[in-house]
């Protein structure tokens, strides 16, 4: 069953959605939840707030760390680049793989992710349907075939 964290809670979170709108964050949460995947996700609806909880969880054991940043670009206060550089730029923080999921295609915004090293870069989908393979998709890679760091 899927498990929902929208709190700074300290307990194993697979996912990390960093993620500002109710409404792609339920979309997003019920497309894993449609494919059956049975991990945790935890949402931080801003940037500030999820670079707190990885600040927060320095302090953990690194089975409580997230296993994927799943991150919008469009975020409030400080954008979903700034907040990219943070997490690749903090040596505690840096091997988490991060992906950089937005509405824009924009080659600058696709560049720019890169050239911060994002893990991927994936435009959000504009059906639920798709929403879904994607889900699948995020499953199948970054917790079947990728080999997980651990810092």
């Amino acid at each position: 069953m899927l498990t929902i964290f929208v709190q700074h809670i300290n307990m194993t979170s697979d996912i990390l959605l960093i993620e500002d709108s109710p409404t792609d964050a339920a979309i997003m949460m019920a497309a894993f939840e449609e494919i059956g995947y049975d991990g945790s996700i935890q949402i931080a609806k801003s940037g500030v707030e999820a670079l707190q909880l990885l600040d927060e969880l320095e302090n953990h054991d690194i089975t409580q760390w997230p296993r994927l940043i799943l991150l919008d670009l469009n975020l409030p206060k400080r954008s979903g680049l700034d907040i990219l550089s943070d997490i690749k730029t903090n040596p505690s923080w840096s091997w988490i793989p991060t992906v950089v999921i937005s509405s824009s295609s924009s080659p600058s915004d696709i560049s720019n992710s890169y050239k911060l090293h994002a893990n991927a870069y994936i435009s959000k989908p504009r059906q639920f349907e798709h929403y879904e393979n994607l889900a699948k998709q995020i499953c199948s890679f970054w917790f079947k075939t990728a080999q997980r760091a651990l810092s």
